[in-house]
C-alpha cells in the first residue's frame, strides 16, 4: 500500500471518482485558522465539504473526506483545503508533495461518494454523512480552484475539474462538535450534489 515519495506520480492526476459535495456557512474558527498569507483575502462565508471514492487513478482506489473554506480573489472564486484525510499512504504522499494538501490518514466505512451512509475516523475526530440523492442525473462540468501554502510560505494554486453526471442531493453531516473537525465541517442537513465521472487535478502554479 505504501510507496516511497519519489515514486508518487507527479501532477496532473486523472481519476475516476464518485463524489458527494456539500456546502454550508463557514465558521468563525475557519476564518481565524487560515494561514497568515491567506487571511487577508476577502472571503465568502461558505465552506465546501466532500466525501469522494476514487475508483481508478494514479495511486489506485482510495477514499477521501475534506473541508475547504471558500475565498475570493479578483472576482475568481477559489478555496483553501484546510482539512483532508484519506485511507491511502501513496495518496497522502502525493497530496502533500504535489499540492501541499494537509492529508492525514483515516479509516472509512460505508458508501463513500454515493447515496446512503458513509463514515470516516481519524486521530481525534470522526464524521458520518448520510446522503439522499434524486434519481435523475444530468451531464455536469464542475471546476474548483484551491490555494495552498507551502513550507517556505509560498502560495500556489491548482484546479480540480469534474466531468460526468450530477444529481441533486442532501447531506446530513454528523460529528463531535468538540473535535478540531468542527472548525471546518458544520453538523446538520446541507444542500449537496452527487457526481460520478472523471476528475482532473492540475499541477500547481504561482498564487
Amino acid at each position: 500500500m505504501s510507496a516511497p515519495a519519489a515514486e508518487v506520480p507527479p501532477a496532473p492526476w486523472r481519476s475516476r471518482v464518485e463524489a458527494v459535495l456539500w456546502w454550508h456557512r463557514a465558521t468563525p474558527a475557519a476564518r481565524a485558522a487560515l494561514p497568515g498569507s491567506l487571511a487577508g483575502r476577502s472571503g465568502l462565508p461558505v465552506t465546501i465539504g466532500g466525501m469522494i471514492a476514487y475508483r481508478e487513478g494514479p495511486v489506485g482506489p482510495y477514499a477521501e473526506v475534506f473541508g475547504a473554506p471558500v475565498m475570493l480573489r479578483g472576482g475568481v472564486a477559489l478555496s483553501h483545503v484546510a482539512f483532508m484525510a484519506v485511507d491511502s499512504v501513496p495518496s497522502r504522499a502525493g497530496g502533500r508533495g504535489n499540492w501541499a494538501l494537509p492529508k492525514e490518514l483515516a479509516r472509512f466505512e460505508g458508501r463513500v461518494g454515493a447515496a446512503g451512509r458513509a463514515a470516516a475516523r481519524g486521530d481525534g475526530w470522526a464524521v458520518a454523512v448520510r446522503t439522499t440523492v434524486r434519481a435523475r442525473g444530468v451531464p455536469a462540468w464542475l471546476r474548483f480552484a484551491a490555494a495552498q501554502v507551502w513550507a517556505d510560505g509560498t502560495v500556489r494554486s491548482f484546479t480540480v475539474t469534474l466531468r460526468g453526471r450530477a444529481r441533486i442531493a442532501r447531506a446530513a453531516v454528523r460529528h463531535d462538535e468538540t473535535s478540531a473537525l468542527s472548525a471546518w465541517l458544520v453538523a446538520g442537513e446541507h444542500p449537496a450534489v452527487a457526481v460520478s465521472g472523471v476528475q482532473l487535478v492540475s499541477a500547481v502554479r504561482p498564487g
